[in-house]
């Protein structure tokens, strides 16, 4: 079955979309990515994706694509992750990190399911949704994608496959806002 299988179906809902961000942000830790939608063995993760353990990986944090003032981004960010009561944990990755900013769209395409009924809050959300990957997101996945050297296959079918799912999404909810 190819990892893209049920993909339009998922973009449909909120509670598939949540769904779909949720798989992804595991899929791109090391110990989720062997169980994610595209099964990848540690060593290639490692390889495609840990710049400590080879010099051809690709970071898998916004601060390394974005240019200019990284403390501005993690401001930003946690800007963002502050306004829907979200905050760092001691231990937790960075929040510039790919899985932190799927998590952060499981997290608001969940909170838009549990507001069915309510324009105000689903507007709200909606254009929160927009924002997020319109200024973080995208721009992170694509510069994954664009710095990718040498990966397993399915390092790359991950990848393609963020970018697609991120970008379609972006393009629904841009259709959403306009009237």
């Amino acid at each position: 079955m190819n990892a893209r299988d049920g993909f339009s179906d998922l973009s449909c809902s909120a509670l598939g979309r949540s769904a779909m961000y949720a798989a992804l942000s595991r899929a791109f830790t090391y110990e989720g990515a062997g169980s994610g939608p595209v099964a990848i063995a540690g060593s290639d993760f490692n390889a495609a994706f840990d710049p400590s353990v080879s010099e051809d990986a690709c970071a898998l944090r916004e601060g390394a694509y974005a240019g200019g003032d990284q403390t501005a981004l993690f401001e930003e960010l946690m800007r963002f992750y502050g306004f829907f009561g979200l905050a760092r944990g001691e231990h937790a990755q960075m929040p510039d990190h790919l899985c932190v900013e799927l998590e952060f769209m499981h997290f608001l395409t969940l909170q838009q399911e549990r507001s069915a009924g309510q324009t105000e809050a689903l507007e709200s959300l909606l254009r929160a949704q927009h924002d997020f990957l319109s200024r973080h997101l995208l721009r992170l996945v694509r510069g994954v994608r664009a710095a990718m050297k040498n990966a397993s296959p399915a390092c790359t079918e991950l990848v393609e496959m963020t970018e697609a799912f991120v970008s379609e999404d972006l393009q629904e909810l841009s259709r959403r806002q306009t009237p």
